[in-house]
């Protein structure tokens, strides 16, 4: 007969217990996504930046150099938008002729469902690619 008392005394205790721990569960799962989607976004922005990177080094020993720098800048911004959760793709590449160094930056927002935008910002580096000439001469 106890047992049944304390039965009935229990009654509804499940329900309060899921109460208590459901918003705690959501928050945890919401917030997982969210810092997902922030990683995938950064991870767009970084490897656009490493495309526009990769073709901006073949400008290595080209006369006309900066005539890559708007084809490089497109290549980024586009192949962020094909691969998506960045709004406002911006591209920024630069060529240092004096360090021989190469240089995009890519700049977008994304949209995060819980929370508004975010901006993203990642760049890129490298080396130019110059061929020289083999001094000792072809044999």
């Amino acid at each position: 007969m106890r047992a049944l008392r304390r039965r009935r005394g229990e009654r509804g205790a499940s329900a309060v217990e899921f109460a208590i721990i459901a918003p705690v569960l959501l928050l945890l799962v919401f917030a997982t996504i969210q810092v997902g989607l922030y990683m995938y976004a950064r991870n767009v922005a970084q490897t656009a930046a490493r495309e526009g990177v990769s073709y901006l080094r073949l400008a290595g020993d080209n006369p006309n150099a900066d005539s890559y720098l708007g084809r490089a800048e497109e290549l980024s911004v586009g192949y962020a938008a094909k691969l998506g959760r960045l709004d406002g793709v911006n591209a920024d590449g630069t060529i240092d002729e004096t360090t021989g160094r190469v240089t995009m930056v890519v700049q977008g927002e994304a949209v995060l469902p819980l929370g508004g935008r975010v901006t993203v910002v990642q760049s890129a580096d490298a080396t130019l690619e110059q061929f020289r000439v083999d001094p000792r001469g072809a044999p």
